[in-house]
């Protein structure tokens, strides 16, 4: 399976080393886009694939059976539209778009297509989370979730720009889709403080406490992506347990004991282009990334 990958900054570049690197068996790249023409066409020779300079080129270049969109959240919408209105399979990073609108647009014209198309919230394919996923049942009816993430400051000039960076959109959203996915229900009421530290346009920290029905399972939710190191603690409390753990961190734990780490976004790269393989549903639909995003946007 030949793949199109639309961006190779920072995190697409995380894609773009897995697809290099064999570690998704049955998958290599095909093509690529980006901004640097001059860079984008040295790489698309040396590496024998293609090169566009437009995004939405992917979803008609030849020879590509699928597209991965890792570029800033307001330009995901078009380029996954466009991929969707060819036929064209796509997964695009999370968030699925900037806010509900736009990303409603982009289920609509799944739906209408019938193409298919992932949202890559990677952490789904945490060792961690799957091995609470699998244990949440024991701890009984859902009480309470917490989920923190600490990052340093960002590189990425773009972060700062309102309507495409924000702490609440390009990272808040995989502890939300998080919410939805271990709990399955369904955020009742938010309430939010945000602050601006280093940056200047977008917050760059944020504190949450959310409802989430049925059960009235009461959510925090906080990211500060303004201190040196990188943590990502989850806990989850039942009525008859706690099940604790750090994503991040090495030594990943929860009280069973020591879970071994994962790449996530090859994981996720494996479970798009398997469900592709065999014809089945997506593990991270449309409907699950506009629901990410409808919560950052509340």
């Amino acid at each position: 399976m030949r793949l199109g990958l639309a961006g190779v900054g920072i995190h697409g570049g995380r894609y773009l080393g897995h697809l290099l690197g064999g570690d998704v068996p049955g998958v290599a790249l095909g093509a690529i886009s980006r901004a640097d023409a001059r860079e984008g066409s040295l790489f698309a020779l040396q590496h024998g694939v293609a090169y566009v300079a437009d995004p939405r080129d992917l979803a008609t270049v030849p020879g590509i059976d699928a597209v991965v969109v890792c570029l800033p959240p307001d330009l995901h919408p078009q380029v996954a539209i466009a991929c969707l209105e060819a036929g064209r399979p796509v997964l695009v990073e999370k968030p699925l778009a900037p806010d509900g609108e736009s990303g409603e647009a982009v289920v609509r014209c799944a739906e209408r297509t019938g193409t298919p198309l992932m949202v890559a919230h990677t952490l789904r394919f945490d060792p961690l989370i799957e091995a609470m996923r699998r244990e949440i049942v024991s701890i009984g009816p859902l009480r309470a979730i917490a989920i923190s993430q600490r990052f340093e400051p960002t590189r990425r000039r773009w972060i700062d720009t309102p309507g495409r960076g924000g702490v609440l959109l390009n990272t808040g959203v995989h502890a939300f889709d998080l919410l939805r996915h271990l709990s399955g229900a369904e955020a009742a009421e938010v309430h939010a403080i945000v602050t601006r530290t280093v940056t200047r346009e977008t917050e760059d920290g944020f504190a949450a406490i959310l409802r989430l029905e049925p059960g009235a399972i009461l959510a925090t939710v906080d990211n500060a992506r303004t201190v040196e190191g990188r943590s990502g603690r989850v806990e989850v409390a039942g009525e008859r347990g706690q099940l604790r753990g750090d994503h991040v961190h090495r030594g990943r734990r929860i009280d069973l004991g020591p879970i071994p780490a994962r790449p996530t976004v090859a994981a996720a790269l494996a479970a798009f282009t398997l469900a592709l393989s065999r014809g089945e549903p997506m593990p991270v639909t449309a409907a699950d990334g506009l629901a990410a995003v409808r919560l950052a946007e509340a």
